[in-house]
């Protein structure tokens, strides 16, 4: 069984000010290399043959100037044709529009992730799932303790126990705000009275599909298609559509193995969690680009490139990671940090836990703590900064002290096009959505009311706070 990868790049809204027009996401340097690289590389030890980078229309060609004159003149090996394609709409949508490059089960995935689980892996378990599972997703848990917590958004994830054989996805709700509700359907608890709602699992935008799923049509209303329910608001005969963010369709796939008096002969979707063992990051913020970057200083070792230069007294310890042609004047110190091309620092900096991207220059007796550097920035003489994000090209003045701030020259709101978020879109369902969800024609005797987070009720285990 072969697969192509479909590869989604959004624009990054909550890596800003890191991402502009002139740098979007997939081309964020993590270690020195664009955030696209490793996933390409993940689907290159796949041994994948084809992969399709999907983008927006503003980030098309600097994407493609990456991957013709950087990674595939990296790679000794040709045999992975990647492309790379412009859509501006849902990741539904989008799916769907891709039909006619889909020539195999695909695997969806997003830029932004950095893991050491085997992509094979992932492959096996789809392909040891019953026969009448359509599709496998992969789900993990935050195993760092560093991470911000406030940028980690959990839905509540609906399933059969995960240590079943082949544990099942049944229904997907954001996570509600304190003292609301979650209306679980009955009849899914008649069909699968062992369902667990988890309310620490995360979506990794990883899933493995068959070809089939696009073969069916999500809105004319006929009743063999795999989704179609009835909007109250739409007057009734109203189909859900491929316009919306692919964890929806999923969704939706999910809620259609047991909501239906045939649920049993109806398609399926597969979990799939990430062992303990393993490391999982989305770079979907600030706080966890930096994770990520410290992940893969943890994972590999360095020597530093024979064009840097550095004067004596100058120390850059083996836990970092310094760029090509950077130059360090004596009494700096480098530790933990990651550094790219192209930078001056001068006498007596300290560095400790940093990113810093290309062409940097810090002045003299400059102070750096756990922060992030954009491309181009000037630091000037004695500046201390702790804790913060400085966006490229900006110019820190002279004895600047700064903790935990995030430093830019403007407001980069409205610059970026946000109306397709790609894997960002699936973590912030439309109001829209939300209210087709709560909307579908049930009977009211068919839903159980479960508490929101904090409150304490007797649910008989169904809640798995693990």
């Amino acid at each position: 069984m072969e697969f192509q990868a479909i590869i989604l790049c959004g624009p990054g809204k909550g890596l800003e000010p890191l991402v502009s027009p002139l740098l979007p996401k997939a081309l964020l340097p993590i270690a020195n290399k664009p955030m696209l690289y490793y996933a390409l590389e993940w689907c290159q030890r796949a041994g994948l043959s084809s992969v399709v980078v999907v983008c927006s229309s503003s980030a098309e060609q600097p994407i493609s100037k990456y991957i013709t004159l950087g990674y595939n003149s990296m790679q000794t090996s040709k045999s992975m044709k990647v492309e790379v394609v412009a859509h501006d709409g849902e990741t539904g949508s989008l799916v769907k529009a891709l039909k006619d490059k889909i020539k195999l089960d695909f695997i969806l995935l997003p830029c932004d992730f950095i893991t050491d689980l085997p992509p094979q892996t992932v492959v096996d378990v789809h392909r040891n799932q019953p026969l009448k599972t359509i599709g496998t997703g992969i789900w993990y848990k935050n195993s760092l303790d560093t991470m911000d917590k406030q940028t980690l958004k959990p839905d509540l994830t609906i399933h059969t126990p995960i240590s079943n054989p082949h544990p099942q996805l049944l229904d997907i709700y954001p996570r509600p705000k304190a003292n609301d509700q979650v209306h679980v359907r009955m009849s899914m608890l008649w069909e699968y009275p062992q369902a667990t709602i988890s309310t620490s699992l995360l979506e990794s935008f990883i899933y493995v599909f068959s070809r089939k799923a696009l073969d069916y049509d999500f809105g004319d209303g006929d009743a063999a298609s795999i989704i179609t329910v009835t909007s109250e608001k739409g007057g009734g005969g109203e189909s859900l559509k491929w316009k919306k963010p692919w964890t929806s369709v999923v969704r939706d796939i999910a809620r259609d193995s047991w909501r239906h008096a045939k649920s049993a002969d109806r398609d399926t979707v597969g979990m799939y969690v990430v062992p303990q063992e393993h490391s999982f990051i989305r770079c979907k913020s600030v706080s966890a680009y930096l994770e990520a970057n410290r992940l893969i200083l943890k994972q590999s070792s360095y020597t530093l490139p024979p064009t840097t230069a550095t004067a004596n007294g100058a120390a850059i310890g083996r836990d970092s990671l310094v760029g090509i042609g950077t130059v360090m004047e004596e009494k700096t110190s480098v530790k933990r940090s990651i550094v790219g091309a192209d930078c001056i620092f001068g006498r007596e900096c300290r560095l400790s836990g940093c990113v810093v991207m290309d062409g940097v220059v810090l002045g003299d007796g400059v102070h750096l703590d756990n922060c992030i550097i954009g491309n181009g920035v000037i630091i000037e003489d004695k500046a201390r900064l702790v804790g913060c994000t400085v966006e490229g090209r900006y110019v820190v003045r002279e004895a600047t002290q700064s903790k935990n701030e995030i430093l830019r020259g403007y407001s980069a709101e409205g610059l970026l096009d946000t109306s397709d978020e790609y894997e960002d879109e699936a973590d912030e369902e439309s109001d829209e959505d939300e209210d087709e969800d709560d909307d579908d024609e049930v009977d009211d005797n068919d839903l159980v009311e479960s508490e929101g987070e904090g409150i304490d009720v007797d649910d008989d285990d169904l809640f798995d706070r693990s």
